[in-house]
């Protein structure tokens, strides 16, 4: 469901088991939240830095990124107008 989901991507969670998915949800929230250019992705100390964490991940192109985005807003922005209707 899409409570869960919101409290694995809580920032208090303790561990959250690797998955893509989860991987691209976090990189376009982080983005979005930030106000950070869908570029930063392509920024060599962040690959170094998810290549030492786990290596072998394979990070999104700064496109992917920018779909994801897209894709959680029009997702997201149904369910903020259903909630609010009357």
């Amino acid at each position: 469901s899409r409570r869960s989901q919101a409290a694995v991507c809580s920032p208090s969670a303790s561990t959250v088991e690797y998955s893509e998915a989860m991987h691209r949800t976090l990189i376009a929230l982080r983005s979005a939240a930030s106000k950070r250019s869908f570029n930063s992705i392509e920024d060599k100390y962040y690959r170094m830095e998810v290549e030492m964490l786990r290596p072998g991940t394979v990070v999104p192109s700064a496109d992917t990124v920018a779909r994801d985005v897209q894709r959680l807003y029009e997702s997201l922005a149904v369910e903020a107008k259903d909630y609010f209707e009357v």
